[in-house]
């Protein structure tokens, strides 16, 4: 069984567009349910010339001191609430920033806004940035999208979790966050199934896929073994992904965890169609836990 979830740090990124104002409360409620500190994190791209002035004068950019006050201007205001808010604004690639940032604060949770590209009226792609980042962050990663409501619920009386997965072992990952948070938030959770792509050539294969997923939920979540482990139960309810998105955009959702893994079905969609239509339709945010061979959430 993996160890128990905790989330004692936050690191909040933001780019101070209006997607990070709602992501910025998810992550301030966050913080203030499980008392955990808050990380406030920019990622500021400074210039070539900015960089060897500051170089030449040992002292900030404009760039970098308007950035500096922008954060603080929102850190302020979220401390005004009594939580513990820390400020860094660093300069580099923003996927590169953020995931490094992850790591040397040990956060236990990262929330992104993800406000999208738009090419034409009805395309919306995530970015590269967002789609690195929910590949590689060693820390489950909470993504805002553009359809989630603003006035969030300071108390997070969310009604049901809806965990998304698929039939590999290595999706289960999520399992034990999607629990955590079930009981922590006194939410139902409700368990959708990606149907992998063998279940249309090979009922053999989609079989062993079923049983070796639920082997594998046994030994992480042996008390939930009665409801989440019989492979029928999985075969049954297995879902298309235009299922999930439309199951995403139910009123009943008020949070979705989702399993991943970069060799997994759902894992391959996480750069593809699958993460650009659940982040963008969702109403709800998005947690995506990342399967680790070391196994630590």
């Amino acid at each position: 069984m993996l160890p128990q979830p905790k989330v004692d740090r936050i690191l909040f990124a933001t780019d101070f567009l209006a997607s990070s104002r709602i992501a910025l409360d998810y992550a301030a409620a966050f913080a203030s349910h499980f008392k955990a500190a808050l990380i406030m994190l920019h990622a500021v791209e400074l210039s070539y010339p900015a960089r060897e002035a500051e170089t030449a004068t040992s002292r900030p950019s404009v760039s970098r001191r308007l950035a500096c006050e922008r954060l603080e201007a929102i850190a302020n205001g979220v401390r005004c609430t009594g939580l513990q808010v820390e400020t860094l604004v660093v300069d580099g690639i923003p996927s590169d920033v953020i995931l490094q940032a992850v790591d040397y604060h040990a956060a236990d949770l990262l929330v992104l806004g993800v406000h999208g590209v738009h090419r034409g009226l009805a395309h919306l792609l995530i970015g590269s940035n967002t789609e690195r980042i929910l590949l590689s962050a060693n820390c489950p990663t909470m993504t805002v999208g553009a359809h989630v409501m603003a006035g969030v619920d300071p108390a997070l009386h969310f009604k049901e979790i809806v965990y998304f997965s698929d039939f590999t072992p290595e999706a289960t990952a999520a399992a034990p966050y999607a629990v955590f948070l079930g009981k922590e938030f006194h939410a139902a959770i409700d368990l959708c199934q990606l149907m992998p792509d063998v279940a249309d050539n090979s009922p053999q294969g989609r079989n062993v896929l079923a049983e070796n997923y639920c082997e594998t939920m046994k030994k992480l979540l042996p008390e939930a073994a009665s409801t989440w482990c019989s492979p029928s139960f999985h075969l049954d309810h297995g879902m298309e992904i235009d299922e999930i998105i439309e199951r995403a955009q139910g009123q009943s959702a008020g949070l979705i965890v989702l399993g991943a893994h970069t060799e997994s079905q759902l894992g391959r969609h996480l750069n593809t169609s699958f993460a650009y239509h659940l982040l963008a339709k969702a109403t709800c945010p998005v947690i995506s836990v990342r399967h680790r061979s070391s196994a630590t959430l």
